[in-house]
C-alpha cells in the first residue's frame, strides 16, 4: 500500500489543501495518507505555550484569536457547501476553546505537550 505524507506549506491554503486531495485520489487506489498541521500552525502553537509559560493569558488569547481568525477564513474558502461549513466551524470553535482553558491553569510541559498537538487534530479532522 501506498504511504503518502503531507503538512506544512503542502496543506497551507485551502487551494493547496484540494489540491492535496485531487492528487491522494487521482488514482482510485486505497493508500495511507498521513498529514501534518497547517504551515505555521504548530509554530504559532508555540508562541501561545511561550506566553502560559511567561504567565501573560492575555497575549496567549490574542494569538489564539488570530489563529481562530485564520482557520475561520480557510473554511469559509474550503468548503462549498454550508452543512460541511457548519460541521467544521462547530469542530474548530471547541478545539480553541479548548485551546483557551489553558490560560486558566497552572501551565507545565505536560500543557504545553497537548497544546502542540491541536495542531495535527485542527488541521486534519
Amino acid at each position: 500500500m501506498k504511504v503518502m505524507k503531507f503538512g506544512g506549506t503542502s496543506v497551507g491554503t485551502p487551494q493547496r489543501m484540494q489540491d492535496v486531495a485531487k492528487l491522494i485520489t487521482a488514482d482510485g487506489q486505497p493508500k495511507l495518507v498521513v498529514l501534518s498541521a497547517m504551515s505555521g500552525t504548530t509554530n504559532t502553537l508555540v508562541e501561545i505555550s511561550d506566553y502560559l509559560y511567561k504567565k501573560n493569558p492575555e497575549g496567549a488569547n490574542t494569538i489564539i484569536n488570530r489563529l481562530e481568525q485564520k482557520y475561520n477564513a480557510h473554511v469559509d474558502r474550503l468548503y462549498s457547501t454550508d452543512e460541511w461549513k457548519k460541521k467544521t466551524l462547530t469542530f474548530l470553535h471547541e478545539e480553541f476553546d479548548y485551546l483557551r482553558s489553558f490560560t486558566k491553569v497552572h501551565f507545565t510541559s505536560f500543557e504545553e505537550k497537548v497544546i502542540l498537538a491541536q495542531g495535527e487534530i485542527m488541521s486534519t479532522n
